[in-house]
């Protein structure tokens, strides 16, 4: 998709009404700071606080303070961001990419074939190439022979990696570890370090390592949420970029309204919210450390250029998290995700530069650099 041909979808709420210029400045200092995320000709949100007097409407920018949100988080984090979590088979990620070469070659292969006649008349060619293929007294089309079995070889990596992938789930959900204790030692301001401590009760023998790091990215809106800002009904035409309503869905508020043709890996519907951890679309990382199998204490750097804390409005939503990953000797790395509620710094955030993520479930957790130890 692309972003600057796709509507922009805003929202006014009236927070307070007062007679007074100061009353309202003071009010207007008590709300949670303004914020802007990337820039408006790509993925953009932004957060105002907007004045209205005899003069008409004025941004208003408040004195710099720590502020944290009190708010219940999103549905979306409770019920799809926070617990155990496994890796997409990576077959997943290779399959999507034989798609596009065997769609290539199947469009390159129709182009031939529709100037093939005339290569041959002008003398180009000697002769037909892409007619037909003969197997014993029959003749087979060209591309019914080269160009088919490649287009079924994605699905047949598909079904082997969702296979693998049920099977992982069924076994990890018949004995899953116990939650790891997390204990924040000093309060979590968006532009300073996180100090806490993490431990295990009941470590497994296959654990090879552990590291921990804190992400925040921004939350898409609910499907829901859009479709009443544009005065849509529930069933009415999506906007464009918008899928038509899913049924798959557990309850309302779990979609972003995203969900396009075939939904991969398969997920175990046993577990709220699934066991794979969908993309944040725009996101940043913080420091990333490593811990004993027992646990300990951790102090990460946050991320740079510093985000707003944390948000949970209807539109414009921040949202924070811890992950912490166990590598396994078999079936893959495990990830605890756990929420992290971040107070608002005294500086604003005005951010241009950011990780855009696609939305696809495969490309969750893939990265293993520094820089992006994980893309969900």
């Amino acid at each position: 998709m692309i972003p600057d041909r796709l509507p922009c979808i805003s929202d006014e709420e009236i927070v307070g009404e007062v007679t007074l210029e100061e009353e309202a400045i003071e009010y207007a200092e008590q709300l949670l700071p303004p914020f802007r995320v990337g820039r408006k000709d790509e993925w953009f949100v932004e957060r105002k606080i907007i004045i209205e007097g005899p003069d008409g409407k004025q941004i208003f920018k408040p004195k710099s303070k720590l502020k944290i949100d009190s708010k219940e988080p999103p549905l979306a984090v409770e019920k799809q961001r926070t617990g155990w979590y496994l890796r997409p088979n990576p077959i997943h990620r290779h399959a999507r990419k034989i798609v596009t070469f065997a769609v290539a070659l199947l469009l390159i292969g129709l182009l031939f074939q529709t100037i093939e006649p005339l290569l041959v008349a002008l003398g180009l060619l000697p002769e037909t190439i892409f007619g037909g293929v003969r197997f014993g007294l029959l003749d087979y089309p060209f591309l019914v022979v080269y160009v088919g079995p490649l287009m079924m070889i994605p699905y047949l990596l598909r079904l082997i990696a969702n296979v693998r992938d049920l099977k992982r789930q069924r076994e990890f959900l018949s004995d899953p570890p116990a939650q790891p204790d997390i204990l924040f030692l000093s309060p979590v301001v968006a532009d300073s370090n996180l100090h806490c401590k993490i431990s295990f009760s009941e470590p497994r023998d296959d654990w090879l390592s552990i590291k921990a790091w804190w992400q925040v990215g921004a939350l898409p809106p609910t499907r829901e949420k859009v479709m009443e800002v544009l005065d849509k009904g529930t069933d009415s035409q999506p906007p464009p970029g918008f899928s038509t309503p899913l049924p798959h869905y557990w309850e309302q508020g779990l979609s972003d309204g995203g969900g396009f043709g075939e939904e991969t890996p398969l997920m175990q519907f046993d577990a709220p919210g699934g066991l794979f951890l969908r993309p944040l679309r725009m996101m940043a990382w913080g420091g990333r450390d490593s811990l004993p199998i027992s646990g300990g204490e951790l102090e990460l750097s946050p991320p740079t250029p510093h985000w707003p804390g944390s948000n949970h409005g209807g539109l414009a939503a921040i949202h924070w998290e811890m992950v912490i990953r166990i590598d396994r000797e078999k079936q893959g790395p495990l990830f605890w995700v756990h929420p992290v509620r971040v107070a608002h710094s005294s500086k604003q955030s005005f951010i241009e530069e950011v990780h855009i993520n696609d939305g696809r479930i495969e490309d969750s957790i893939r990265i293993e650099d520094d820089n992006h130890p994980i893309a969900a």
